[in-house]
């Protein structure tokens, strides 16, 4: 945008139409581009049971990303999984050396920001080497992140730090890397230090010298001990972003309120039964994340907040809001749910400015018509309240285009539903519907729809017209077969289709060819339906629980999936065709009677896991599968590629290369000449009937 707007006004003028940043300060361009990056890194992960899909205003986009929203509300994961704002940049390598056994990476991040990758490097202190190397002192950033580090000596060398992470890293719901008990020394001798991130350590205090860092605006104390926060904190007036989630704090310090430069403040997950007078008087407080805590009220003098866009005050104890909350003009985004609300707060209606309002989970009986008001409103949550009539003053909502209003009271949709023209999302699910109304097929612009446990026993024909749709949650109802219409929704890219009472598939199913993931566990198969392998541009797909007995060798078709589930089945074979499956990274097939693995598994250079528990196996055995793929494929390399020369067998350590008469040349180790002595070997003859 910035180049084509500056170089259409060039060609207006006369002059050259050559890009040209030199005409406007570095600065202008920097501070533009990393604007246009800011959005283009915004990832939303829908959620898995509801698949509905958190949209946001461009305001909140460059809140979001400034002060790194890391959870809205529980059902979503805002940006990336990670607390600090560049941490996943993609970044690539400028230069790679080798200190002592170890590689170190020097990076350039894709914001142009050069960097030190140390992370993963089972490091218990940072190398003397990296500190004194003159390259390395010119990096901006360094990961530390999934060591064992006790120290970080030496590091106030690399004087042109800005960003250091040494937090540890969830995987697998578990946390790995540094325990610090207390903020290094060193840190404070970094003279342009502005982002560090040590959450998960093990701090139980931040020191009175955090004062000395002068210019930090990114602090990450997440997920540590911390029960009271340094007077301190009140004289860093560069700090912009403040995460202090899953720590043991009770009460939030008055001195905040003197925080100014403050725009986002994140206390999720602490034990705080109340918030003090003063907080409103944050001035330039723009996002407050107050979820998961124990609070019961909130101080009458909320309307104080003069900038606040986004309020998280969601799985607290809040039965009601202070009324002086109207008056917060700049509110867009407000998160209740999880509370103990029996009504929507009459203040909300006043608050013009809201396009977003969750109040899932609450112990809500009716909706009031004043809710209409809220001309800006697109976003309303309602699910699992205790509603007894469909509000009849959504249809009237001309903005509205995401609703969630299923696990309610009521029972049955009013025909003025199809007055939603707009909707984009809807969730209707658990309402104990046996049918749609006829209006439902208005709704042309659904792009994803929820109607999952109700007692729809038969596919409603209305769904069949929304031409649109791309995501269609349809679980739990006690379907028995799917009309072959379904396969002309050619833009449906998610199907759920699981714990309903399927017995086929339309035999059109493979024309669905924007269709990335389908769930059809918990149904009643018996075979693997043939054009579910002929749909080649699945990704994910789950058939767990259908009772099937045997898989079809057409299942190698399916050269796109990713991962393949088909746990507690009753097959004994896998086909030797799965080797098709090139891009097969998940495999689970957990409670079958499989006894072994066809050899061509160790053609699947892209799989990492693969589960087979309660299986019979014994080609290879279960010890050699739980090893993981390299014992697999070492396993079958073995097996099938031994050479024998006089009375010498060769291990064949690789195969490089098949040939299409029956050759191959293999990687071979040859005794006596050393461990790590290789040469390669072209053999012509016949391949194993296993071939590879």
């Amino acid at each position: 945008h910035y180049y084509i707007t500056n170089n259409l006004r060039d060609m207006g003028s006369g002059q050259s139409t050559q890009p040209n940043f030199q005409r406007r300060s570095q600065l202008e361009v920097k501070d533009h581009m990393e604007r246009l990056q800011r959005i283009s890194d915004l990832k939303v992960k829908p959620m898995v049971k509801d698949g509905g899909v958190l949209e946001l205003s461009m305001t909140q986009v460059d809140m979001l990303y400034r002060m790194k929203e890391t959870h809205i509300f529980d059902n979503f994961t805002v940006l990336k999984n990670d607390l600090l704002p560049y941490r996943n940049l993609s970044s690539r390598s400028v230069l790679t050396s080798t200190m002592g056994k170890m590689q170190v990476s020097i990076k350039e991040r894709s914001d142009g920001k050069i960097g030190i990758d140390l992370g993963l490097k089972k490091l218990t202190s940072i190398p003397e080497e990296i500190c004194y190397n003159s390259d390395m002192q010119q990096c901006t950033w360094i990961d530390l992140s999934r060591n064992k580090l006790e120290s970080l000596d030496n590091i106030e060398l690399l004087i042109h730090l800005q960003e250091v992470y040494i937090g540890r890293v969830m995987e697998h719901g578990k946390l790995y890397g540094n325990t610090f008990s207390q903020i290094p020394n060193q840190l404070y001798q970094l003279p342009f230090l502005k982002i560090l991130d040590m959450s998960a350590n093990r701090l139980t205090e931040l020191p009175p010298a955090i004062v000395n860092m002068r210019h930090i605006e990114c602090l990450s104390v997440a997920r540590n001990k911390l029960k009271e926060l340094p007077k301190e904190l009140e004289q860093l007036r560069c700090l912009k972003t403040l995460y202090l989630d899953g720590n043991l704090l009770t009460e939030l310090p008055e001195f905040l309120s003197r925080c100014h430069s403050i725009r986002r403040l994140s206390v999720r997950n602490n034990k705080l039964t109340k918030i003090p007078d003063e907080l409103p008087l944050m001035e330039g407080l723009e996002i407050l994340n107050l979820h998961g805590n124990e609070l019961m009220a909130l101080p009458e003098n909320m309307g104080e907040f003069m900038n606040l866009v986004i309020l998280i005050l969601s799985q607290n104890k809040l039965r009601g809001l202070p009324s002086s909350m109207e008056a917060i003009s700049t509110l867009e985004v407000l998160g209740l749910e999880k509370n103990a609300f029996k009504f929507v707060p009459t203040c909300i209606h006043k608050i013009q400015g809201l396009r977003m309002i969750s109040l899932s989970f609450n112990e809500i009986e009716e909706v009031a018509d004043d809710i209409g008001q809220l001309k800006y409103l697109d976003r309303l949550w309602l699910e699992g309240n205790k509603i007894d009539n469909f509000p009849e003053v959504l249809p009237l909502a001309a903005e509205l285009d995401d609703l969630r209003i299923g696990s309610n009271g009521f029972v049955g949709l009013p025909d003025s539903i199809g007055q939603l023209y707009g909707m984009r999302d809807l969730s209707i699910n658990k309402l104990a519907l046996h049918k749609l109304p006829e209006t439902f097929e208005w709704l042309y612009n659904l792009r994803t729809l929820n109607i999952s446990n109700n007692n729809l026993s038969v596919f409603p024909e209305e769904i069949l017209k929304l031409n649109c749709i791309r995501e269609l949650q349809c679980s739990g109802n006690g379907l028995k077969w799917i009309p072959d219409k379904i396969c002309d929704l050619t833009n449906l890219q998610v199907l759920n289709l699981r714990e309903n009472s399927l017995r086929e598939l339309p035999a059109r199913f493979s024309t669905l060819s924007n269709l990335l993931i389908v769930d059809l566990s918990h149904n009643q198969f018996r075979d693997l339906p043939l054009s579910l392998c002929e749909t080649v541009s699945l990704q994910y797909i789950d058939i767990s629980d259908c009772h099937i007995s045997s898989i079809p060798s057409d299942i190698g078709k399916l050269k796109n999936v990713q991962s393949l589930i088909l746990n507690r089945n009753t097959f004994d074979k896998l086909p030797s065709t799965i080797y098709g499956m090139v891009n097969l990274s998940e495999f689970r097939f957990a409670d079958n009677g499989v006894s072994a693995l066809p050899a061509e598994i160790v053609r699947l250079s892209k799989i990492s896991i693969i589960e087979c528990t309660n299986n019979p196996m014994e080609d290879p055995n279960n010890t050699i599968i739980g090893a993981g793929m390299k014992s697999i494929r070492e396993y079958f390399l073995r097996k099938h590629f031994s050479i024998h020369k006089g009375k010498h067998t060769l291990q064949v350590v690789d195969v490089v290369a098949v040939g299409t008469t029956g050759g191959y040349l293999t990687l071979v180790k040859t005794p006596g000449l050393g461990e790590d002595r290789c040469r390669y070997e072209l053999h012509q003859r016949v391949l194993p009937e296993k071939a590879f």
